[in-house]
């Protein structure tokens, strides 16, 4: 999206501004103005007295994190602190307390030296493509409502709120039959936002937990996207540990992978499916039922939601995009194949590590089945990732490649290009949070998904 050109701060190469929030290298890119303009705007598009305020572990965060609370008081806002929390969290509390909107400070999966605002409206919905253009605006004219100090504005430690989210959580899965398995669980939690809130659910679901890198001292000492490289050491500990079941977080704790006491980390494709089985374990789908996924998710939950009959929509990348369709769709369940597992009756609304666990659980413990058992059941993933760093411009040429490439193949425009038949797809698009251009690819076997990317890599070096 392009920025004010009247600002040259907002078009620093070290900034990205997306429906997936504002992101940037400290102090290049998320610099002082960049941080004071941003929070400026969203706090005059408030339409309320409260604003709950949470982050990850990051070493800026904290700098971060008071600027804001400075700047909301100043705005007349009441402040709600979580502290070092998920970002469903704060979601969760915005949508439970009522407040006027939140700002998770995150910057999800990019590396330590990038921050980010996340910011989130009424009832704990991100904000959307039209929200940011409006905020944008603001910046653009500096139309910002003033100052205006209230002496009985105050900052309310939120850390009590925090086990409301979780209640909700519990609320959706069967506590008597997951603490009769008295599961021994490891956790991966990358040292960031889930270190404490995800240990305190599994005590709740009365599970021994193994805790690896859950002392948010604001190092990561693993890569922060949970992919499997970035957990060779956790895969490594969980085969040698005694645990039924391991899970994997990124720093904001909104991406779950699952790791197999057997083979480690697994796909972070299956995460969603596994959980929607929990639901549909649980639960009798109402009619018209449907579960809804990105453009870049796995038809890993088609065949899920096959099986009962249902339909599989698809929306554009990003958690908003994805909500916004569920709603239009009435979808009962959803979310992202990076790990994104979206409940609806959950306040956070969105991709939720903390429901995820919950239903992985839950399905386990319904089924009365092991790990390797259950996720044996579903059909294997053969999808890559790959990204290629490619000036913006150049985007249209390669779309107009790939379409006479594959030009027996249907095309999905709204998001990138997707082109796809009954077996095979592969997605191209700019990345919401990276600069780089993101090439997804899945077909039915190993055979085919190489012939598919064969293809595409020559593309991809003539271009």
């Amino acid at each position: 999206m392009a920025l004010n050109p009247q600002k040259p701060v907002f078009q620093h190469p070290d900034l990205m501004v997306s429906v997936s929030g504002i992101r940037g290298i400290i102090p290049t890119g998320l610099s002082p103005d960049v941080i004071f303009h941003s929070l400026m705007a969203f706090g005059s598009r408030l339409k309320g007295n409260t604003v709950v305020i949470g982050r990850d572990s990051r070493p800026s965060g904290a700098y971060i994190e008071n600027i804001a609370i400075g700047i909301m008081l100043g705005m007349g806002k009441n402040v709600i602190r979580l502290g070092i929390v998920p970002t469903p969290t704060v979601k969760a509390v915005v949508a439970q307390s009522g407040a006027a909107g939140g700002i998770m400070i995150s910057a999800s999966h990019n590396p330590v030296i990038w921050n980010a605002f996340k910011f989130i409206g009424p009832g704990g919905f991100f904000t959307n493509a039209e929200d940011l253009e409006g905020l944008l605006d603001l910046v653009r004219k500096e139309d910002y409502k003033p100052f205006q100090f209230k002496p009985n504005t105050d900052v309310e430690d939120g850390t009590d709120r925090i086990q409301a989210h979780i209640d909700s959580v519990l609320a959706r899965v069967n506590i008597s039959a997951i603490k009769r398995k008295k599961f021994t669980v490891f956790l991966d939690a990358v040292n960031g936002g889930g270190s404490f809130v995800l240990p305190e659910l599994l005590s709740r679901l009365g599970c021994k937990v193994i805790l690896q890198h859950c002392t948010p001292d604001g190092t990561f000492p693993r890569p922060p996207e949970p992919t499997p490289d970035a957990l060779k050491q956790s895969s490594r500990l969980i085969k040698k540990s005694k645990a039924d079941i391991g899970f994997a977080l990124d720093p904001d704790a909104d991406r779950l992978v699952v790791l197999s006491p057997k083979k480690g980390a697994i796909s972070e494709e299956l995460t969603l499916p596994l959980s929607f089985m929990s639901y549909l374990t649980s639960n009798s789908l109402p009619k018209k039922a449907s579960i809804t996924v990105n453009l870049s998710t796995s038809f890993v939950n088609d065949w899920v939601a096959d099986s009962v009959g249902i339909p599989t929509y698809r929306s554009k990348v990003g958690e908003a995009n994805v909500v916004a369709e569920m709603i239009h769709r009435k979808s009962v369940f959803g979310g992202e194949g990076n790990g994104g597992v979206i409940d609806p009756a959950i306040p956070s609304f969105g991709r939720d590590s903390l429901s995820g666990v919950a239903h992985i659980l839950n399905l386990l413990a319904l089924k009365g089945e092991d790990a390797e058992t259950v996720i044996g059941s579903l059909p294997a993933v053969h999808m890559r990732k790959i990204a290629y760093k490619i000036a913006g411009q150049k985007t249209e040429q390669i779309y107009s490649k790939f379409r006479s490439a594959f030009s027996e193949y249907k095309e999905d425009s709204r998001d990138g290009l997707r082109l796809a038949n009954q077996d095979s797809w592969i997605h191209i698009r700019p990345s919401n949070t990276e600069p780089i251009l993101r090439l997804i690819g899945e077909a039915r076997t190993k055979k085919d998904l190489e012939s598919l990317l064969n293809k595409a890599g020559k593309i991809m070096e003539n271009s």
